[in-house]
């Protein structure tokens, strides 16, 4: 059994809030190999608080070269959670945030099952692209 499968078992049989802490403490940002964690995150669910934590955590090495990152949160995230943590985690430089714009827009769009996620999609695509992005008022937290 290879290390990567041995740590997808080890993730499988963790609670939500443990498998999580594994995965960054595993995968953290610094490492050369970080982006290991998304192909793991992606083979478990994960509790609510925990899909924060992980997707604050890993967002905030953003931009990244391809849709990969915003592909598995979109797949276990809803999507005003997951844009709000996009929204923390922008940089402030306008070519990075048209470099994220470049792979999340496609992802949010493809993730639309609802008019208010469309609404919500819609409106970030504006802010993104008006470099306007507004925070939510009160944040998110990963509590239900």
């Amino acid at each position: 059994m290879t290390n990567q499968a041995m740590i997808e078992t080890k993730l499988k049989g963790l609670p939500s809030e443990d498998a999580a802490t594994l995965l960054m403490e595993t995968f953290p940002v610094e490492a050369s190999n970080y982006s290991e964690a998304f192909k793991m995150m992606a083979h478990r669910s994960w509790k609510r608080p925990d899909q924060i934590r992980l997707a604050r955590f890993y967002l905030r090495k953003m931009p990244f070269a391809s849709s990969k990152p915003y592909e598995v949160f979109a797949s276990f995230m809803s999507l005003p959670t997951l844009i709000a943590v996009v929204k923390e985690a922008l940089p402030s430089k306008p070519n990075d945030r048209q470099f994220i714009a470049y792979h999340v827009t496609p992802v949010l769009k493809k993730n639309i099952k609802t008019e208010s996620d469309r609404d919500v999609v819609n409106r970030f695509i504006i802010e993104l692209d008006s470099d306007h992005v507004q925070l939510p008022a009160t944040g998110i937290s990963g509590h239900t």
